[in-house]
């Protein structure tokens, strides 16, 4: 039988917090998505009216843009390391694709909120988003321009295009990546690092 709110409420362990209803707002919107998901059902998750949810946050927009933010900063920083490393090029490419997965494997939901729900915003929001994107695609830009530099990786026509390429590749992870699958988060990635490098390290 379906527990009510009112006997979830009962049965609490205390005082809801705001991360309580972030984690179930990003379970929520990564499994039916943003637009489907109203305050009633995050409230419902974490046993509180609708009302009340308003002392915790201002509204669902600005949880999803929060939600969000969070999400591709904990991408920024994990890789950021691996960009500013002074190992060679490839080495540093292949520790961004092992940082990537990293995160990926701990915050596989919010990801794929933060990557794919980031357009339900307002443009204003999507502005702050659009900025923290860009710094994500420019890590890995910075890596593949030093490589070529230093003739490690061969002359790209365009290395944004090339990086493009392989962040479409990255955050389409998300759809498919299990961190209970066959291969673990490390062994995915130097899977693909295998092959991203095999297509650009010079000959």
């Amino acid at each position: 039988m379906a527990t009510t709110r009112g006997e979830r409420r009962a049965r609490g362990s205390g005082p809801v917090s705001a991360e309580q209803i972030e984690q179930e707002a990003v379970r929520l919107f990564a499994e039916k998505t943003y637009p489907v998901i109203g305050m009633r059902d995050i409230g419902d998750a974490v046993g509180l009216l609708p009302g009340s949810l308003y002392v915790h946050i201002s509204g669902k927009e600005d949880l999803l843009l929060r939600i969000v933010e969070k999400g591709i900063q904990n991408y920024v920083e994990a890789i950021g390391a691996a960009a500013d490393s002074d190992d060679p090029a490839p080495q540093r490419l292949r520790a961004a694709f092992l940082a990537h997965f990293d995160v990926l494997g701990r915050t596989k939901e919010q990801t794929r909120v933060a990557f794919f729900q980031w357009t339900y915003l307002s443009p204003e929001k999507q502005g702050r988003i659009i900025a923290l994107r860009q710094q994500y695609e420019d890590l890995f830009v910075r890596i593949v321009r030093d490589g070529v530099r230093t003739g490690e990786f061969r002359k790209l026509r365009s290395p944004r295009v090339t990086v493009l390429a392989f962040i479409g590749m990255l955050n389409n992870a998300s759809e498919w990546f299990s961190p209970t699958g066959a291969l673990s988060a490390e062994e995915v990635a130097n899977e693909l690092a295998d092959n991203v490098l095999g297509g650009i390290q010079a000959r």
